[in-house]
């Protein structure tokens, strides 16, 4: 083959290179998130309950792209560590309301403000322009995967939360 370890021509190949770094963030973002109790869907749901406060349960399954079923357990836990709280809606005692708690507010400013550190030390071999030119390149690969193509923003005013992804997460989408 030409290669002088069998790695090299892995070690070259955009692909591979992509699922290495990517394992190796994604590990490092979870070590981070478990230091706290909480999965990455977690912060994806303190995120958008900082942003939209007293808001559905359901409506968090659209914006997250969360099924119902994950979303119940994943609040529950919420609620356990004091994050979050769900109370029945008085105009519908059908549905839940799900706020975030002071607590749960505090949380996510300090992991935010870890995960941006955790991601500028992982960036740092990088200079500022790299890291526009990756992010850059990373967008356009990102917009093209099926996810990516789900998680578009909403074409029609007002079917969501303004700055909100529309998904369509199949049932068995499971926070790792």
């Amino acid at each position: 083959m030409g290669a002088d370890h069998p790695l090299e021509t892995l070690t070259t190949n955009p692909g591979f290179l992509l699922s290495r770094v990517g394992t190796a963030i994604q590990t490092g973002f979870k070590e981070l998130l478990n230091a706290r109790s909480l999965r990455p869907l977690q912060l994806s749901i303190l995120m958008l309950l900082d942003t939209f406060d007293g808001t559905s349960q359901q409506r968090l399954c659209q914006a997250a792209g969360i099924d119902s079923g994950n979303m119940v357990e994943l609040v529950d836990e919420l609620e356990a560590l004091q994050y979050a709280k769900r109370t029945r809606d008085p105009a519908d005692r059908r549905r839940y309301i799900v706020t975030i708690t002071p607590a749960g507010r505090r949380t996510l400013t300090k992991v935010l403000e870890e995960v941006q550190h955790y991601t500028d030390d992982f960036l740092s071999p990088l200079s500022d322009t790299e890291r526009r030119r990756l992010t850059t390149a990373l967008e356009k690969l990102y917009a093209s995967t099926s996810e990516g193509r789900r998680r578009a923003p909403s074409q029609e005013a007002g079917t969501e939360p303004a700055g909100s992804y529309v998904s369509q997460a199949a049932p068995d989408d499971r926070d790792p």
